[in-house]
Protein backbone atom coordinates (compact mmCIF):
# COMPACT_ATOMS: atom_id res chain seq x y z
CA UNK A 1 0.00 0.00 0.00
CA UNK A 2 1.21 3.54 -0.91
CA UNK A 3 -0.05 6.86 0.54
CA UNK A 4 0.28 9.08 -2.56
CA UNK A 5 -2.04 9.83 -4.84
CA UNK A 6 -4.94 10.32 -2.77
CA UNK A 7 -7.53 11.58 -4.63
CA UNK A 8 -9.31 10.74 -7.75
CA UNK A 9 -11.93 11.24 -9.78
CA UNK A 10 -14.03 9.16 -11.99
CA UNK A 11 -15.76 10.59 -15.09
CA UNK A 12 -17.71 7.76 -16.81
CA UNK A 13 -21.26 7.03 -17.73
CA UNK A 14 -20.68 3.04 -17.15
CA UNK A 15 -21.82 3.10 -13.20
CA UNK A 16 -20.95 -0.49 -12.56
CA UNK A 17 -17.28 -0.22 -14.22
CA UNK A 18 -16.77 3.10 -11.34
CA UNK A 19 -18.35 0.86 -8.19
CA UNK A 20 -15.01 -1.61 -9.84
CA UNK A 21 -12.64 1.63 -10.56
CA UNK A 22 -13.38 2.55 -6.55
CA UNK A 23 -13.03 -0.78 -5.11
CA UNK A 24 -9.65 -1.24 -6.92
CA UNK A 25 -8.40 2.37 -5.37
CA UNK A 26 -9.77 1.56 -2.33
CA UNK A 27 -7.73 -1.67 -1.94
CA UNK A 28 -4.87 -0.51 -3.46
CA UNK A 29 -3.99 3.25 -1.65
CA UNK A 30 -4.48 4.21 2.17
CA UNK A 31 -6.80 7.28 2.80
CA UNK A 32 -8.02 7.47 -1.00
CA UNK A 33 -10.74 10.09 -1.93
CA UNK A 34 -12.28 9.41 -5.07
CA UNK A 35 -15.47 11.81 -6.86
CA UNK A 36 -17.38 10.28 -9.34
CA UNK A 37 -19.27 11.92 -12.26
CA UNK A 38 -21.92 9.85 -14.31
CA UNK A 39 -22.39 13.21 -16.05
CA UNK A 40 -19.23 14.60 -18.12
CA UNK A 41 -20.53 17.97 -17.55
CA UNK A 42 -20.96 17.29 -13.60
CA UNK A 43 -17.40 16.79 -13.79
CA UNK A 44 -15.74 19.83 -15.10
CA UNK A 45 -17.93 21.88 -13.13
CA UNK A 46 -16.93 19.97 -9.96
CA UNK A 47 -13.00 20.63 -11.51
CA UNK A 48 -13.79 24.41 -11.40
CA UNK A 49 -15.37 24.74 -8.55
CA UNK A 50 -12.47 23.74 -6.60
CA UNK A 51 -11.03 26.48 -4.69
CA UNK A 52 -7.23 26.98 -5.87
CA UNK A 53 -6.00 28.15 -2.32
CA UNK A 54 -6.61 24.63 -1.81
CA UNK A 55 -4.17 22.72 -3.21
CA UNK A 56 -4.12 19.38 -2.56
CA UNK A 57 -0.92 16.99 -1.57
CA UNK A 58 0.15 15.41 -5.41
CA UNK A 59 -2.05 15.98 -8.53
CA UNK A 60 -5.56 14.76 -8.17
CA UNK A 61 -5.83 11.86 -11.18
CA UNK A 62 -8.71 11.99 -13.35
CA UNK A 63 -9.80 8.74 -15.07
CA UNK A 64 -11.83 9.63 -17.91
CA UNK A 65 -13.90 7.23 -20.06
CA UNK A 66 -14.37 8.14 -24.02
CA UNK A 67 -17.42 6.93 -25.56
CA UNK A 68 -20.36 8.84 -23.20
CA UNK A 69 -23.69 9.82 -24.17
CA UNK A 70 -23.15 13.92 -23.63
CA UNK A 71 -19.70 14.94 -24.12
CA UNK A 72 -16.86 12.33 -25.24
CA UNK A 73 -13.14 12.10 -23.87
CA UNK A 74 -12.42 14.20 -26.51
CA UNK A 75 -14.80 17.31 -26.16
CA UNK A 76 -14.45 16.94 -22.40
CA UNK A 77 -10.53 17.20 -23.38
CA UNK A 78 -11.21 20.05 -25.08
CA UNK A 79 -12.81 22.05 -22.38
CA UNK A 80 -10.56 21.09 -19.82
CA UNK A 81 -7.91 22.80 -22.18
CA UNK A 82 -10.05 26.09 -21.87
CA UNK A 83 -9.97 26.16 -17.88
CA UNK A 84 -7.40 28.32 -15.98
CA UNK A 85 -3.99 27.28 -15.52
CA UNK A 86 -3.98 26.88 -11.85
CA UNK A 87 -6.93 24.37 -12.21
CA UNK A 88 -5.13 22.50 -15.27
CA UNK A 89 -1.76 21.92 -12.93
CA UNK A 90 -3.80 20.13 -10.62
CA UNK A 91 -4.88 17.03 -12.40
CA UNK A 92 -2.94 14.06 -14.33
CA UNK A 93 -5.62 12.38 -16.74
CA UNK A 94 -5.59 9.26 -17.80
CA UNK A 95 -8.22 7.53 -20.48
CA UNK A 96 -9.81 4.43 -18.69
CA UNK A 97 -11.74 2.77 -21.57
CA UNK A 98 -12.50 -0.55 -23.06
CA UNK A 99 -12.03 0.91 -26.57
CA UNK A 100 -9.59 -1.49 -28.56
CA UNK A 101 -9.87 1.02 -31.66
CA UNK A 102 -5.87 2.45 -33.00
CA UNK A 103 -6.98 5.33 -33.37
CA UNK A 104 -8.28 6.20 -29.50
CA UNK A 105 -5.31 4.65 -28.23
CA UNK A 106 -3.01 7.01 -30.46
CA UNK A 107 -5.37 9.95 -30.16
CA UNK A 108 -4.99 10.01 -25.91
CA UNK A 109 -1.41 9.23 -26.12
CA UNK A 110 -0.90 12.16 -28.33
CA UNK A 111 -2.69 14.63 -26.06
CA UNK A 112 -0.57 17.45 -24.41
CA UNK A 113 -2.97 16.47 -21.19
CA UNK A 114 -3.61 12.37 -20.82
CA UNK A 115 -0.53 10.66 -19.34
CA UNK A 116 -1.55 7.53 -20.23
CA UNK A 117 -4.52 5.36 -22.09
CA UNK A 118 -5.53 2.06 -19.81
CA UNK A 119 -7.63 -0.29 -21.03
CA UNK A 120 -10.70 -1.11 -18.63
CA UNK A 121 -11.22 -2.73 -16.04
CA UNK A 122 -8.59 -1.16 -14.68
CA UNK A 123 -6.53 -3.75 -12.18
CA UNK A 124 -4.20 -3.02 -8.98
CA UNK A 125 -1.29 -4.42 -11.36
CA UNK A 126 -1.49 -1.32 -13.31
CA UNK A 127 -1.98 1.27 -10.43
CA UNK A 128 1.17 -0.22 -8.72
CA UNK A 129 3.07 0.12 -11.76
CA UNK A 130 1.57 3.97 -12.22
CA UNK A 131 2.49 4.99 -8.57
CA UNK A 132 4.87 2.83 -7.28
CA UNK A 133 4.13 -0.15 -4.61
Amino acid sequence: MTHIPKRFILVDDDVLNNILTKMILKKSFDEVHINVFTVPEDGLEFMKSQPSHNKPNGKIILFLDINMPSLSAWEYLEAFELLDASIKERYDIYILSSSVDPKDINRAKENFHVKDFIEKPLKKEILLNMFGS
